[in-house]
């Protein structure tokens, strides 16, 4: 929080949880999507050791690793790898059901503007508010929610954009939640 204020009163803009831009910089004020990448809806190559990647249903990465001496280890193997190896995802998941829907609503409440609910209509046919009532109710019951956001728009107040790490896990789905749980922690 005393970053985050710190780099307001300096004349910075937040974007997102980590992201802020100075408000004087080329694109900003602009809202994401618009020249800017939008990633509720580009697809993502993510490059390097432990990067993610995503498209429309699928997301993956490389392994990646917490422990020190296994992230070494990772490192060296990709660094060694032939090129060819780099063809095909180790560690993914391939979205069903309603996690493109979850992953669209994470990823737009991350960012500072927040989620225009019209744009979740336009995409999914459905509405976020009736696909995840429990989930946004205790956002709200949080006060993580911006009382004060236009009717179209679910955006996270300040408080809640403090807690955006907290916000993934809330959205995970029955499937994912049992795919993390299966994981080996390394």
């Amino acid at each position: 929080r005393q970053g985050r204020d710190h780099l307001l009163g300096e004349g910075y803009e937040q974007v997102s949880m980590r992201m802020f831009r100075r408000a004087d910089a080329p694109g900003a004020g602009v809202p994401t999507g618009q020249g800017d990448h939008a990633c509720q809806t580009d697809g993502m190559v993510g490059l390097g050791c432990g990067a993610r990647s995503y498209t429309s249903s699928v997301h993956y990465s490389f392994d990646y690793a917490v422990d020190m001496r296994q992230i070494r280890a990772i490192v060296d193997d990709y660094v060694a790898r032939p090129a060819e190896e780099f063809a095909r995802a180790e560690v993914g998941h391939r979205m069903s059901g309603d996690e493109p829907r979850r992953r669209h609503l994470l990823q737009s409440l991350l960012q500072a503007e927040g989620a225009s609910l019209a744009e979740y209509r336009a995409r999914f046919g459905t509405d976020a508010e009736a696909d995840f009532p429990a989930e946004l109710a205790r956002f709200a019951a949080r006060g993580w929610l911006d009382a004060s956001a236009a009717p179209e728009l679910l955006r996270l107040s300040p408080e809640g954009l403090a807690h955006s790490d907290a916000l993934g896990p809330e959205l995970f789905s029955p499937a994912v939640r049992a795919a993390m749980a299966d994981y080996d922690l390394k």
